[in-house]
């Protein structure tokens, strides 16, 4: 495949990450900000594009989407083009975030197959591979690893929001002082509900570890009921609405950052 081709489908499937993400955040913010409970996860938002008009076509295109960006997570995780510079230890915990992030929209792009062939299970895999673990001797251990890691991701998400280095995404592109503000302003936000998110999860998979309890732990829905539980449903709404701009920030990434393709 040609570099152009690799960059393209790289682009495609940022894309497609951020109409997910889009779709996600503001139909929970919507629910939350007009005291519903119909609460979504990356699922609903899948069910969503089916319910519309051509849903099945939409949801089709989705995929390929959606598989685009597990390539160029893949790409990342062989090539690791954007971080030469990285130390070794550096590089390797990129690798290993890339490579699971490939995984877990892989498995949104099955449940997306799922639901075109009308066997979607309601979202409950994320419980039912957990129980498999924690039935093993050492499941609680690799629970609590996977609750390690998701609070990494949050540390992360944080580092990047405050840090400004997503910036550069953006900043180089061809826009306008005032749309590069927005989209800055949007990332920051995104990527702080993306942490907010990612703390609840990791805090939801401890609790599942340490009960051995595998309803204790779930998603993106999840860690919204969480949040609507302890904080109401306007902090629900505001973080909603901060993933809805995240979404919107990556349409805009997609568009004009720098695709490092060797």
């Amino acid at each position: 495949m040609s570099s152009s081709k690799k960059e393209t489908l790289a682009r495609i499937g940022i894309a497609t990450k951020g109409i997910i993400y889009t779709i996600l955040g503001g139909l929970t913010a919507y629910a939350a900000f007009n005291s519903r409970k119909n609460l979504t996860s990356s699922d609903g938002a899948l069910e969503y594009i089916a319910s519309q008009s051509f849903g099945k076509l939409l949801l089709i295109i989705t995929i390929i989407g959606i598989a685009g960006y597990v390539f160029w997570r893949l790409y990342l995780v062989i090539k690791n083009p954007d971080g030469n510079s990285d130390s070794e230890a550096k590089s390797t915990v990129k690798r290993i975030g890339y490579f699971l992030s490939a995984v877990s929209y892989a498995l949104l792009a099955y449940t997306a197959i799922e639901i075109i062939l009308n066997s979607s299970q309601g979202g409950s895999g994320t419980q039912g591979w957990l129980s498999m673990i924690l039935d093993q001797s050492w499941g609680s251990i690799l629970v609590y690893l996977i609750a390690l890691i998701l609070l990494g991701k949050a540390i992360y998400e944080l580092y990047r929001a405050y840090s400004g280095k997503f910036k550069k995404r953006i900043q180089n592109a061809e826009l306008d002082h005032k749309a590069q503000s927005f989209l800055i302003k949007a990332g920051k936000a995104g990527f702080t509900a993306r942490a907010i998110v990612f703390g609840i999860i990791a805090f939801l998979f401890f609790k599942a570890a340490s009960q051995s309890d595998a309803q204790m732990a779930g998603g993106t829905k999840q860690a919204f009921s969480f949040l609507q539980e302890q904080g109401g449903l306007v902090l629900l709404g505001i973080v909603a609405f901060g993933l809805a701009l995240y979404g919107i920030y990556l349409l805009a990434s997609s568009r004009y950052r720098n695709i490092p393709i060797q």
